[in-house]
């Protein structure tokens, strides 16, 4: 028992270390990448940036870079809201390294439509919502 125990409290560190990057989110890069596209597209008029939102969806290393830095790979769900009431959601990807959040390109997806169906209780829905 007393070597189970052990066991358990050495891998703790190693569990933690099995999360995202280190550093704080790079929500802020896809975002402005997002409203420009969006923007220069002619589908987003005047923001209310009060209620703009961008939420981690997902995050994953992918490997390093040239010069060694770890690489991450993060998807965003961003709503943005317009000041006439309309709303328009994205899911943006793109790589970040530990200390650099534009390591990449962003891809923009728009999000046309959302199909319900028995999410409305759901922990994921009710942040992106």
């Amino acid at each position: 028992m007393k070597h189970a125990l052990a066991v358990l409290l050495l891998s703790l560190p190693a569990l933690c270390l099995a999360q995202g990057r280190p550093n704080p989110p790079c929500d802020r890069w896809p975002t402005n990448i997002a409203e420009n596209g969006l923007k220069d597209a002619g589908m987003l008029g005047s923001i209310d940036y009060t209620k703009t939102r961008a939420v981690q969806l997902a995050s994953e290393k992918i490997g390093k870079a040239e010069d060694g830095e770890q690489l991450w790979r993060e998807v965003y769900h961003i709503t943005f809201h317009e000041k006439n009431g309309n709303k328009v959601k994205v899911i943006a990807v793109n790589d970040a390294g530990e200390f650099e959040c534009s390591m990449s390109a962003v891809e923009v997806f728009v999000v046309s439509k959302h199909l319900l169906s028995r999410v409305e209780n759901d922990r994921m829905f009710k942040q992106i919502e």
